[in-house]
């Protein structure tokens, strides 16, 4: 299998499982959930294992393994209250990133174009808001929404890549070369 295909399969792939996040977003939202709950449960035996081969730091590295890996299994055994944290997380992000593009429109208000840094900061403080004052129903499609998006966005990325070949490079360097 070339690059390509593989590039255009998994592009396709993508693009559809964004698509069925954006139309069943609860489902989603539960698998980002258990993704997340699965991601600390590895990412604390790591570190776990690591503290037994780790002299300097052994206790804080299984301190900070068995509380990975109990948040892990509170997200996996319990996903629906992982999905309020994580939409909380979610809109605190939201809110500290358009809070920060507003203060540096505001900042650089004389320069050109801040006009769309102070829009892409409103709207994030208005979704950090709208998240804040619907948490449980927000809690339920957010992060399957965010999910889909980002499926898709790659996908798209994916299918739009053309990777080039070590013999077009070498033939694009040497044309380069000979007009220098």
């Amino acid at each position: 299998m070339t690059s390509r295909t593989f590039f255009v399969i998994s592009g396709i792939v993508l693009i559809v499982g964004g698509i069925l996040a954006l139309l069943l977003p609860f489902a989603a939202s539960v698998t980002v959930a258990l993704i997340v709950g699965w991601s600390f449960v590895f990412a604390g035996a790591v570190h776990i294992v690591g503290a037994f081969r780790d002299r300097d730091s052994r206790v804080w590295s299984g301190i900070f393994g068995l509380l990975e890996v109990a948040l892990g299994l509170s997200f996996i055994l319990n996903p629906l209250t992982g999905l309020v944290s994580l939409t909380v997380l979610l809109g605190v992000l939201f809110f500290v990133s358009g809070a920060m593009q507003l203060y540096l429109a505001f900042a650089r208000r004389t320069a050109d174009s801040t006009w769309m840094l102070a829009l892409s900061g409103a709207v994030s403080v208005a979704l950090a808001l709208l998240i804040a004052f619907n948490l449980l129903s927000a809690s339920a499609t957010v992060p399957g929404v965010l999910l889909g998006i980002e499926l898709i966005s790659t996908g798209v990325a994916f299918l739009m890549l053309r990777p080039r070949r070590l013999a077009q490079l070498r033939e694009d360097l040497d044309k380069d070369h000979s007009h220098a």
